[in-house]
């Protein structure tokens, strides 16, 4: 079933290399740009579930170590109000898996795929200064090629600004350490696979920079709408305590001025006085 489904993708890559033949860019590294755009296409609503659950569990980290150093000696009370808080908030901590899950078996097929694969036309296997995208990198520094060594750059840098990108808190440890080690080592990978892979992982990569660029910016959005409405309610509840105060204040003063007067007209009054005279 596996090598049925790498046969498939290298039957995909040759139908994308006749499409820009029709075009007239006939091209096997274009070929694999437009497969990528295919499946970032398919999968976006799995990666725009996970961008999302990605952020909110970075955004509710505090409350999580908040809970967890709250209830840390009672582990069954923990796990239910951390539950409780993911499904507050609209997160999961495994909401994130599915997609990972689904690219890998992609990246793996397209790895065996570019090994053996079978060019139409081995001249059109060339790519931005790249004799052959089946060769692997190191195979072209090893020949005294410094060129192809752009690909393992790029792989590393739009690695790291994925990562960064997607970063709420970037003083944390963890975070941080990951932020430098996983570009490293994606350069690492990509510098012994064959040329094509890196086009597919740079291009995936960008792709991915601009779709969690929007994700940022809709969370920004959310939040401050979410703060206007809390304004406007606070705005409307202040207005409202303010006109009772006001009110309250108006019927002390009328009956403090009501007992006054009423003083007055009961020690005051002319008939009291002249009672007083008469005797």
């Amino acid at each position: 079933m596996w090598q049925t489904f790498v046969h498939w993708f290298s039957e995909l890559i040759q139908f994308m290399y006749g499409i820009t033949d029709v075009i007239g860019v006939p091209n096997y590294g274009l070929a694999i740009i437009l497969i990528t755009i295919l499946i970032k296409v398919v999968l976006f609503p799995l990666t725009q579930k996970q961008m999302k659950s990605m952020r909110g569990m970075q955004e509710i980290q505090p409350e999580v170590k908040y809970v967890q150093e709250k209830f840390k000696d009672e582990p069954e009370i923990m796990q239910k109000k951390m539950m409780e808080l993911y499904k507050e908030k609209g997160v999961s901590p495994f909401g994130g898996c599915l997609p990972l899950l689904v690219q890998m078996p992609i990246f793996i097929a397209f790895y065996q795929s570019l090994i053996k694969f079978d060019f139409a036309v081995t001249e059109h296997a060339s790519f931005l200064g790249i004799d052959n995208i089946g060769q692997s990198v190191s195979y072209y520094i090893g020949q005294g090629q410094i060129i192809p060594i752009y690909l393992p750059i790029l792989a590393a840098v739009t690695t790291f600004l994925q990562q960064r990108i997607s970063m709420v808190d970037t003083k944390d440890p963890t975070q941080k350490s990951m932020l430098y080690v996983m570009p490293l080592f994606m350069a690492w990978i990509v510098l012994k696979m064959p040329a094509g892979l890196p086009i597919y992982w740079v291009m995936f990569n960008t792709l991915g920079i601009f779709q969690q660029l929007y994700v940022n910016w809709h969370s920004k959005q959310v939040k401050i709408d979410n703060n206007s409405s809390l304004v406007i309610e606070g705005g409307v509840v202040e207005k409202a305590v303010h006109t009772s105060s006001e009110e309250d204040n108006a019927s002390n003063t009328g009956n403090h001025a009501g007992r006054e007067k009423g003083g007055k007209k009961n020690n005051g009054s002319s008939r009291d006085r002249k009672k007083r005279k008469k005797r």
